[in-house]
């Protein structure tokens, strides 16, 4: 039921306050339309993502930049449109492209596939398996939906009930409601508005009810009112809105982002980033000398060949750059740490004590293989100790929810008997309605049905069982094995999302490993069912992750969930598809793992496979490994505790974490140290630009924030991110041109400049 509960108030006031009968409420959420654009938008991210996890395990969700650009596309056909281009068909949009663009990791392309291609006959019997373009879209089949229906029931508890913050989707659903012109739909009891310049009124936002009496919704608008759940929009004088982010971190953006100037200014500033990088991106195939400057040898005069020899060399990509902008600084600070221990410390240790016998870049014989263990080792740590975490913050929380539902049930009964006593109306006591609210949901026809929702799971899980027979039926996979990896994958995807819900990260990473550990004891000396198991666990986490991500923008913004839903199916359907055709494209062309794509992440998963199947640690790692892994988890440790307590201490009513330390979000990152540990030196150092410059900019639009010739400066951090998004999705998109050359056999202009074991010529 919708109610204007503006009608009521002053003029002044309701100058403050976006009207409830905005001109979207009736438009539809489900479109095919916003399903072809999203798709469109999820190819080009497929392609970006599948270019960059192969090159260095980097996967993006992009779901803000998804909606960027597909209210773009919109707006630009705008007046080719019989219906407006809505909200809720935003979020229908990128839960479409996210799910196509995520492909790559949630079916182990970056992953699991090119670790089976890596494995030799002492791993396995029968040597590396290379699955056929069939297998692999079988393969990607069985595992695209099950985690879909895992995120269902949870969204009931997580998002509407605990209300867990969901960083990364509030921060679309506020871009969305900017973009859009839109207040955020939320329930619960009323909060303050925040506001730099003393605006005290708060949104006005449409209210659910679900099976509620007559008697009992015929309340009056006053009531109604006072129901609403406002939401913080704070703002300035000069109209700028901030968005709240993980680590206590504000993008500012300015209200006036879609005007005809400042839209024109940005999406001229995301054309000028794309096309950049998209020419220095053909530009380092021609001469891929610009993409391996040798900066270091140029600073010891060329007496030392620091970037054949130990790696460090500059490319100066602006993906890497923009990456790192989108990353922040404290995690490209995290992962430059992790660069210079592993590659500027550990590696002349272990080369010159003889430990390793290959070259440096070796991942099988040289330091970088040796290395590569260490940060094993400390995605671990952080991993268990993250899980763990989420354990004890999910059982606390559970605990205290219980808690206030028994306390709710007394009241309501002690009023009730007050009421029959004195003959008044429990109506009468707005604190008890006011409580309720925070039940609300969305109309029962926005939701998946219950009998959906159990079938779909069944037969997901029933496809994936028999698809994996299929697949590798001749790999000693046994079907019992493969129904406890669905089974440990459900289990563990509630703890990604719960973790993904409070942290605004979902540990995928870990939980495959946490799956690989206890595969070790299921089937023993099994690599390729190790790799599986830990690969549909990953699916599954991811799927989940995903979904939820999408479906706590979509509750922000009253989008539907069954649109969503019905959404992501589609997003993962066609990504099948589409994801094993863009791998076959890049393995047909490139030899993996190589030069050019070193696919690192293959390589931890296979190293740790073969480690908990009996095999060995290299020479002397294991005094490193339990250092550098009690180390980060003991950090770890630290950053959890602070941060559960904060988010169990105070948290407004969407969920945002309140009151922890700043220095909190200072702590070295386990995950982002062993990134930089394990990846080559030069894309760390182009990513701690990017970080470098996201700190500068901040700067800078804080000291120019009240300088009317700022142009730029007003448009915020977003009109940054939008820069980066064009850099990253530049070079993502022309490594297609550069693929077409690579299989046309077309050779490098010239390879002048490369140095051996820093840059290959086409």
């Amino acid at each position: 039921m919708a109610t204007n509960v503006n009608s009521t108030l002053p003029t002044e006031e309701r100058s403050h306050q976006i009207q409830e009968d905005h001109p979207y409420q009736d438009l539809p959420h489900f479109t095919w339309r916003a399903v072809a654009v999203g798709l469109v938008i999820g190819t080009l991210l497929c392609f970006t993502n599948m270019y960059f996890g192969l090159q260095t395990g980097w996967i993006s969700m992009m779901s803000l930049q998804s909606s960027l650009l597909g209210f773009a596309v919109f707006k630009a056909g705008k007046r080719f449109l019989k219906v407006p281009f809505g909200p809720a068909e935003n979020i229908v949009l990128q839960s479409v492209a996210v799910a196509t663009g995520t492909m790559p990791l949630a079916a182990g392309f970056v992953g699991i596939i090119p670790a089976l291609q890596m494995m030799t006959t002492a791993d396995n019997p029968s040597g590396p398996v290379f699955l056929s373009t069939g297998n692999m879209i079988l393969w990607s089949l069985a595992i695209a939906f099950f985690g879909v229906f895992i995120a269902v029931p949870l969204r009931k508890q997580v998002i509407v009930k605990e209300k867990l913050p969901f960083p990364s989707g509030t921060a679309t659903a506020q871009m969305i409601g900017v973009l859009h012109n839109v207040p955020l739909v939320t329930r619960g009891s009323v909060v303050k508005v925040s506001s730099v310049n003393t605006v005290s009124s708060s949104t006005g936002i449409r209210k659910r009810h679900v099976g509620r009496d007559d008697e009992e919704t015929n309340v009056t608008e006053e009531k109604q009112q006072d129901n609403l759940h406002k939401i913080e929009y704070d703002s300035d004088s000069d109209g700028r809105v901030e968005i709240k982010g993980e680590n206590g971190e504000r993008f500012t953006l300015d209200k006036n982002f879609v005007s005809e100037d400042n839209w024109t200014t940005n999406m001229t500033a995301l054309g000028v980033a794309f096309t950049l990088s998209g020419l220095y991106t053909i530009l380092s195939y021609f001469f891929p000398v610009v993409a391996a400057i040798p900066i270091f040898d140029w600073l010891t005069g060329m007496t030392v060949t620091v970037g054949g020899t130990w790696q460090w060399f500059l490319t100066p990509s602006l993906s890497y750059v923009g990456q790192g902008i989108i990353m922040g600084f404290p995690t490209t600070a995290s992962m430059l740490l992790g660069c210079i221990v592993g590659w500027g410390i550990l590696s002349p240790i272990v080369t010159n004590k003889g430990w390793v016998t290959g070259p440096v870049s070796s991942s099988s014989s040289g330091a970088r293989g040796w290395i590569l263990w260490v940060s094993l080792g400390v995605m671990i740590a952080e991993a268990v100790v993250s899980l763990l975490g989420v354990i004890v913050l999910s059982l606390i929380a559970h605990y205290r929810l219980r808690i206030r539902e028994q306390r709710q049930k007394d009241r309501r009964a002690a009023l009730e008997a007050s009421a029959a006593q004195t003959g008044a109306s429990v109506e009468a006591f707005s604190e008890l309605e006011l409580e309720e609210e925070e039940e609300d949901d969305a109309p029962i026809d926005q939701l998946v049905p219950l009998r959906l929702w159990v079938i779909g799971l069944i037969l997901s899980s029933a496809l994936c069982l028999l698809l994996i027979w299929v697949v590798f039926r001749d790999q000693h996979m046994p079907v019992y094995a493969t129904l406890l990896a669905v089974v440990l994958g459900c289990i563990l995807s509630v703890l990604g999302v719960r973790a993904l819900g409070s942290t605004d990260l979902n540990p995928v990473s870990g939980i495959g490993k946490v799956s690989q550990f206890i595969f070790a004891g299921v089937v023993p000396g099994g690599i390729v069912a190790n790799l599986i198991a830990g690969g549909i666990a990953e699916a599954g986490a991811q799927q989940a992750g995903d979904l939820m991500q999408d479906l706590k923008t979509g509750h922000l913004l009253g989008a539907s969930p069954k649109a969503q839903f019905w959404a992501q199916l589609i997003g993962s359907f066609f990504s099948v598809f589409i994801s094993t055709g863009v791998f076959k494209l890049y393995s047909s062309a490139y030899q993996l793992p190589g030069p050019e794509f070193a696919v690192p992440t293959a390589k931890v998963w296979l190293d740790l496979a073969k480690l908990v199947n009996g095999h060995s640690l290299p020479l002397h790692t294991a005094p490193f490994i339990w250092g550098f892994a009690g180390l980060f988890a003991g950090l770890t440790l630290l950053t959890v505790i602070y941060s559960d307590v904060a988010f169990l201490k105070s948290r407004d009513g969407n969920g945002a974490i309140r009151g922890r330390p700043r220095w909190v979000g200072w702590i070295p990152s386990g995950i982002a140290f062993a990134i930089g540990m394990y990846n080559l030196p030069n894309f760390t150092l182009a990513r701690f630009v990017g970080g470098v410059v996201s700190v500068w900019w901040d700067w800078h639009c804080k000291k120019h924030a009240n300088n009317p010739s700022a142009k730029y400066a007003k448009l915020g951090r977003v009109f940054l991110i939008i820069i980066a998004s064009g850099f990253v999705l530049g070079e993502g998109t022309f490594s297609i041109v550069n693929l077409i050359l690579k299989t046309a056999k077309i050779s490098s202009a010239s390879g002048v400049g490369c140095y051996v074991g820093m840059c290959t010529v086409n």
